[in-house]
């Protein structure tokens, strides 16, 4: 029985088996939390492959807090380790939030902070087109936090 179930298992992932490409698009949405902050947030972005290990991959989140408004911008650079089921990969790259309150009688109070991100993440395809997207990384602004993501990717091509 286990070697039925193993063979099961090595044939479905050599079935989904896909290797990144230079020209490869993809559309991610999933979840995003701020363990510093304790935001949580929706998450969209794509990534663009420019050659077989390298992509920059800008995401937006859109925060939920108690009060006031947040979100988020990233434009992050992954350098891809593996390929093909299990897509694993390290990354670098450069972050912007915005957050704002309405307090009465100040009016409305708002800021920006810039600064980096390091982290690592994985691609793990479940289907011919589709993966899931799970990442941790660091961003270092205002004391920096850890933030974990888990989203869905959509292959265009």
């Amino acid at each position: 029985m286990k070697k039925v179930l193993f063979i099961g298992l090595f044939s479905l992932v050599l079935g989904v088996a896909q290797a990144q490409e230079k020209g490869d698009l993809r559309l991610q949405a999933g979840g995003e939390f701020g363990f510093r902050s304790e935001f949580f947030g929706l998450n969209f972005g794509g990534e663009y492959l420019f050659t077989d290990q390298i992509s920059a991959a800008p995401s937006f989140t859109i925060f939920f807090p108690e009060i006031g408004n947040a979100s988020n911008l990233n434009l992050d650079f992954r350098y891809y380790f593996t390929e093909g089921a299990l897509q694993w990969y390290g990354l670098a790259g450069f972050m912007n939030a915005w957050s704002s309150v309405n307090i009465p009688g100040f009016g409305q109070i708002s800021s920006s902070t810039q600064g980096a991100n390091l982290g690592a993440g994985g691609v793990l395809m479940f289907g011919d087109r589709i993966a899931f997207n799970p990442e941790l990384k660091y961003q270092a602004q205002r004391g920096g936090q850890a933030v974990f993501k888990l989203g869905l990717v959509y292959f265009l091509n």
